[in-house]
């Protein structure tokens, strides 16, 4: 497992472009965590007046060198066109993000193919456990409330089997 420092924590998940929904909620968690993520979603606009414009954009520079410091580094050209963290943020997320039918038929590809190989008994469940958590953010999302509970029961049986 990679552990990157930011600032005085520890996120356990660098982005490596394979990995975006693990990394994302991550970095989300971590931005709410220090009341930053409306940096991100874009509810808190730069301000117009100078001085809360310099504080506004110190915190975006903040967010800006989390977001490079937790990437992999033949990524960071990509991002040097953007000014702004969220501008970042949508990019990333406009490149990586699947929330399609390939996704779906890789995620159910990846969890058939799935062994432990030389991985210990731990990174072997860990890895399990993390491609079906995607599988069920990608599928649950999808699914009113009524029919969840019984889609779930179902999903249980399989990951088990």
């Amino acid at each position: 497992m990679i552990f990157l420092r930011i600032s005085t924590e520890t996120l356990s998940v660098k982005f490596t472009g394979k990995n975006y929904a693990a990394w994302e909620f991550q970095f989300r968690m971590f931005l709410k965590r220090k009341e930053l993520w409306r940096h991100i979603d874009g509810t808190s606009p730069a301000p117009a007046n100078d001085a809360e414009f310099s504080q506004w954009e110190t915190k975006d520079a903040q967010i800006i060198s989390w977001i490079l410091a937790s990437i992999e580094g033949h990524m960071v050209n990509n991002l040097s066109s953007f000014g702004l963290a969220s501008e970042m943020w949508d990019y990333l997320k406009r490149i990586y993000h699947q929330d399609n039918t390939a996704r779906h038929f890789q995620l159910e590809l990846e969890i058939s193919n799935f062994s432990q190989g030389n991985l210990s008994i731990e990174q072997y469940y860990s890895g399990f456990v993390n491609l079906w958590s995607e599988y069920y953010g990608f599928i649950y999302s999808k699914v009113s409330k009524e029919p969840l509970p019984s889609l779930q029961v179902v999903h249980e049986v399989s990951k088990r089997d």
